[in-house]
Formats: C-alpha cells, sequence, structure tokens
C-alpha cells in the first residue's frame, strides 16, 4: 500500500512536518517515507490529502466477549437503587413479550453496588423476571446479580446474593449456554472490529475469560489481538508470548492474566488502609490470590514464556503484586494500577514493570474515591508520577466497563473531570502528546522498518496544553484539549499495511 500526502506525528517530540510526504508499506511492514513516491504496480493508494499521520491506537485492556455482548444488554448503569433496576427489568420483558422474543435470556450491565443503599437479592429478582433466565452484570463486572432460572443453567448452588469474583469469573465463558447470548456474541464482535476501527484501533489485549486464543482465529480478524489466559487454563496455553496464531499474523499470544484483588464499586479492592462506603461497611477489600498462589502461578507462566498481567487495584494488591513480580523475575504488567503509594511506584521503575491504565474509570471513580479512601485521593491514577518515575505507561478501556474509546482514555488523562468541576488532582494530568505516546503500544512515530499500522486524522488535537504559574495545566485550556480529543475524527485507518476503514 502506498499512503500518499501525510504529515507523519512523532508523540515523543509532539511535531509532525509542514510538508506532507509519502509512507509505503510491505507485507505488512513501513519500508519507505518520502516525499512523492511513485506507485508500483498493482499496489494500492490511499491519498492522504495533507492528513496528520499517527502510529496506530492500542487498547490494552479489553473483555471481548462481554464486550460483544453489550448491543443487545440491557443497559443499569445510572440506576441508583435496586427498586430502579427491576422496574427497567420489568419493562424490558414487556417489550420482549411483545416482541416475540420470550424464550431469551436477559443480561444486563452497568449497576455498582456502592450506589446502592439496600443490596440486591435473588428473591426480588425472580418475582421480576419468573422463569426467564437474568443475569446483571455490575458495572465493574466484577459481579452479577442472577435469578434462580440463571443460577440453574449456570449450575451455581442457590443463593440469596450476588455472585462475585473468582466464583463470577468462572461463570463468565459459559454465559452463551443461556439461550440468544452465543447469536449476540458472535454478532457483537463483528461490530466490535468495525466500530473500533472507526476509532483508530489497530490493536487490543482481550483479557476475556475461557480460551480466547481458540476463537479469535475464527471470527475473521481485521485487527490486531493479543489474546491472553487465566490460571486455571495456563497449562493450554498454545506458546509464549507473541506466538502467532492465524493465517494473517493478526492473533498473537499475550500474557497470563491474574486478578489480585476486586474492585472499587464491588467493597473489594485490596487496600493497605480500611475505608468505608457510609452505610456502615469498613474493610480493607479482597485478597483473591494470596502471595505464594501468585509467585506460583507467575514461575509456571515464566517457565511458558509468557509474559505476565497482574489485575491490582488496591494499594495493598499492587504490593501483593510486585513482590511477586520481582521474586519470579518475570515481564509483567499491574492492570488498572489504581491506587499506588511512593513505594509502589519506585518498584515499577526499578523492576521495569508497565503500568496498564483506564483513565476513562477515574471519571467515575472520582466521587466514590474521595468517599471510600478519605484523604486517599492523591494516591489515585498517578499518571504523572508515573511517566516521571519512567514506569511505562499503557493506556486502555477495560471495556465493557468503560468504553472501547482511546479518544475518551486521552482526554481523561488530559483532564480529569466529566462535569464542571475542575481537573481532579490535576497534578497527575498528562499532556496529549504523553497521552498518545501510552495509547499506541509503545510506537511513538511512524519510521522505516516500523509496523505497518497507520491512522488518519483530520486534524492535530496534540497541542500541549500551557500551564500556569503552579506549573499545572491550565484547567480551562485543559478542559477545551479533552474536548477536542473526545470529537477527534478518524479519516482512515490501515491494519498491517490494509485499508480496514475509511470515512
Amino acid at each position: 500500500m502506498l499512503i500518499r500526502q501525510v504529515r507523519p506525528f512523532d508523540a515523543a517530540t509532539g511535531e509532525a512536518p509542514d510538508a506532507p510526504v509519502d509512507l509505503r508499506i510491505h507485507d505488512g511492514v513501513i519500508t519507505e517515507i518520502a516525499p512523492d513516491l511513485s506507485p508500483v504496480p498493482g499496489e494500492e493508494a490511499l491519498d492522504g490529502e495533507g492528513a496528520l499521520a499517527i502510529p496506530g491506537l492500542w487498547d490494552r485492556h479489553v473483555h471481548t466477549g462481554q464486550l460483544a455482548q453489550a448491543h443487545a444488554r440491557l443497559d443499569t448503569g445510572g440506576a441508583g437503587s435496586v427498586g430502579v433496576i427491576l422496574e427497567l427489568v420489568r419493562a424490558e420483558l414487556a417489550a420482549r413479550r411483545e416482541a416475540g422474543m420470550r424464550d431469551q435470556a436477559l443480561v444486563g450491565f452497568g449497576h455498582r453496588l456502592v450506589d446502592f443503599a439496600v443490596q440486591p437479592t435473588v428473591p426480588a429478582l425472580d418475582e421480576a423476571t419468573g422463569s426467564v433466565p437474568t443475569v446483571l452484570i455490575g458495572g465493574d463486572a466484577h459481579h452479577a446479580w442472577l435469578n434462580s432460572a440463571a443460577l440453574h443453567r449456570l449450575a451455581l448452588p442457590p443463593r440469596d446474593g450476588i455472585v462475585a469474583e473468582e466464583e463470577w469469573f468462572s461463570v463468565v465463558p459459559l454465559l452463551p449456554v443461556l439461550p440468544g447470548v452465543a447469536d449476540a456474541v458472535a454478532t457483537g464482535a463483528a461490530m466490535m472490529q468495525r466500530q473500533a476501527l472507526q476509532r483508530g484501533v489497530v490493536g487490543l489485549v482481550d483479557m476475556e475469560w475461557g480460551r480466547p486464543w481458540e476463537t479469535w482465529p475464527l471470527r475473521a480478524p481485521r485487527m490486531r489481538i493479543r489474546t491472553s489466559v487465566y490460571p486455571e487454563e495456563l497449562a493450554a496455553a498454545p506458546g509464549p508470548t507473541g506466538t502467532v496464531l492465524d493465517a494473517r499474523g493478526l492473533v498473537t499470544m499475550g500474557p497470563l492474566k491474574v486478578i489480585v484483588d476486586g474492585a472499587l464499586g464491588s467493597h473489594s479492592a485490596y487496600t493497605r488502609d480500611a475505608y468505608t462506603d457510609g452505610h456502615g461497611y469498613a474493610g480493607r477489600g479482597v485478597l483473591s490470590v494470596g502471595p505464594q498462589a501468585l509467585r506460583d502461578a507467575l514461575a509456571q507462566a515464566k517457565a511458558q514464556g509468557l509474559d505476565a498481567a497482574v489485575h491490582a487495584i488496591g494499594d495493598a494488591a499492587a504490593q501483593v503484586a510486585l513482590e511477586a513480580i520481582r521474586a519470579v523475575g518475570i515481564t509483567a504488567s499491574i492492570e488498572h494500577a489504581q491506587m499506588l503509594t511512593e513505594d509502589d511506584i519506585d518498584a515499577m521503575a526499578a523492576l521495569g514493570v508497565t503500568a496498564s491504565v483506564q483513565p476513562a474509570h477515574l471519571l467515575d471513580d472520582r466521587d466514590a474515591t474521595e468517599s471510600l479512601w478519605p484523604g486517599h485521593g492523591t494516591q489515585a491514577f498517578r499518571l504523572r508520577d508515573l511517566l516521571r518515575a519512567g514506569v511505562p505507561l499503557a493506556l486502555g478501556s477495560d471495556a465493557p466497563v468503560a468504553p472501547l474509546d482511546p479518544w475518551l482514555a486521552m482526554a481523561a488523562a488530559v483532564h480529569r473531570s466529566a462535569d464542571e468541576r475542575s481537573g481532579w488532582h490535576p497534578e497527575q494530568q498528562l499532556q496529549p502528546r504523553e497521552a498518545l505516546a501510552a495509547s499506541t503500544d509503545g510506537v511513538t512515530s511512524l519510521q522505516v522498518g516500523g509496523v505497518g499500522d497507520v491512522v488518519l486524522l483530520e486534524e492535530d488535537p496534540f497541542a500541549d496544553v500551557p500551564l500556569g504559574a503552579d506549573g499545572l495545566m491550565d484547567d480551562s485550556a485543559a478542559r477545551e484539549t479533552a474536548e477536542r480529543l473526545r470529537e477527534t475524527w478518524v479519516l482512515a485507518t490501515v491494519v498491517a499495511g490494509r485499508l480496514e476503514a475509511r470515512l
């Protein structure tokens, strides 16, 4: 492919040439960058018309199976009580009966336990749903509220409350056995790829449970997919990290994923200090995998040639994870890295551990963090401190917890606010080009010999935000820049030298 008349942007310097150049991609690799390249016979040509060219964007943390179901799910996000959710469920089931969809399972997503004064119960959901298998997944993906019909279909024992953490994670791969879910996943996977490519996403790390390395080669992938494996499936992993799994070379083996603690919205992030939710709960969260079990899993992964991705939201979980990574000596990332102390950041820098962070989460967790962990907000989403310490930073979404949208993630990193308030702890904000550099899988510029993944933009949204006398970004300018990032228009997305999306 020959991409003509583009201005390659360098995220490391923030510069792009004034005069457009051409890029040639052969066998998935950039082979030439120069003005006025002559086309060769049979070569596909794409006219950039002076567009800004950036490296392809990546989302380093996605649950594709759950995201693929999103188009067919009941949205429970924003529902502040059990009663509101039950009304949504009743209305959805009534609409389905009118549409002749009585036999399909009802799957919902989005609610947060932290918002509830009264906790959900199985009998309450049974009363609203009857025999229709119903699974209402929490917005943090760490728990679900099931009715008795769904519990029975999924071979779970009866109970009164929710299914959470390890028990829930073991159930997630089984959801396609529920009526209608498998068809929803197949349709949603194609939709997900198309929508991601339209946003300039050329690759993602799939953190889905089960065996995603078996399903992705069958889905006609159009983008790069790096599949993970969980400890219970570790022996079945098809090869070391980087092993190619499909004919085009787009699907590769990724890391071992281990979930050490829970999440803020489920009161299960594992913290050094106790926290409270204002409704009588006080605790330090849940340590899902103990230190020795974690070291054993990481050691087995290293022996198989796998990298590791260790989920740690609370600062105590980060400490456990880093001690295990140090003991085993494995290449690793901390997934979420949401609450960190100075010692944690120093350890990550010393060990070369990547911070895989989802900035859009801070938009939802801002108030909850200040409420649950009073006085600890300075520990949350420490993007600037991580960069300053030399910790590799990789942004993502944790979709469907947040949208698979790198522009939203970059905007949240630049201006840490979702409303009229100023940025939350603005000392941690990133400049736009720094956020971009953390969104391209380590590729900061388009160079000869580099991978042939290119995204063309209508405008340049990466100009530095001016600083005030206090050394912090001007809040008004940061807000405007974040708005521009969210509204960025992608003209074309090229993956391995193939045009996969175009305006």
